[in-house]
């Protein structure tokens, strides 16, 4: 019996600890990465919604679309969720929750100092960086994400970020200022990383 103990703590050692949580064992608002999206809307909501969201996505293929959710939530203001369109049991492949920090960019990052704190004592086998990013569709530069990103070896990854909107854009499409955890696989970036030609 003694024998057969050291050998099971010797092959969970080996296989399970070092690699750590996956990213697939966090929950938001009790939702995660391969989780169907139909146990929490129903299909004719899941395609009305990929439908309505597709004009933003016109430089891409047709792979995934996105699906929003703003009621019944906990934690978050809103929810969003990246699905594959002809798949049937709508797996998620992303999903992304966000608080409005509207005009509150140092609270805005001192949450995100908060979660990034758990964040790297639960994925201590992540790589880690801090990076602004500006968005092209705004030449001014003054709309900037504020991100942290870890990225696991699978190249599955998360991200905290902290995103402030230039005035005017935020008036005409009515944004406003948030922080946003975005959970996601690998195949999400590569879909991203090919718009169509």
């Amino acid at each position: 019996m003694k024998k057969t103990l050291i050998i099971f703590v010797f092959i969970f050692t080996l296989f399970g600890c070092d690699q750590g949580p996956l990213i697939e064992d966090y929950k938001i608002e009790g939702i995660g990465l391969g989780d169907s999206l139909l146990d929490f809307l129903s299909e004719s909501e899941i395609i009305a919604e990929i439908e309505l969201n597709k004009p933003a996505y016109n430089y891409l293929n047709d792979d995934f679309g996105e699906v929003y959710l703003f009621d019944n939530l906990d934690t978050y203001d809103r929810m969003s969720f990246f699905v594959k369109q002809k798949d049937k049991n709508y797996t998620i492949y992303a999903l992304k929750g966000s608080f409005g920090y509207d005009n509150k960019l140092e609270e805005c990052f001192a949450r995100q100092k908060e979660i990034e704190e758990e964040f790297s004592s639960i994925y201590k086998n992540t790589e880690k960086r801090n990076y602004p990013h500006e968005f092209h569709w705004d030449p001014t530069g003054e709309s900037v994400s504020h991100n942290i990103e870890f990225t696991f070896d699978s190249g599955d990854f998360l991200e905290v970020n902290c995103t402030k909107y230039k005035k005017s854009l935020k008036i005409k499409n009515n944004w406003e200022d948030s922080l946003q955890v975005i959970f996601s696989k690998k195949e999400i970036m590569d879909w991203f990383d090919n718009p169509i030609k």
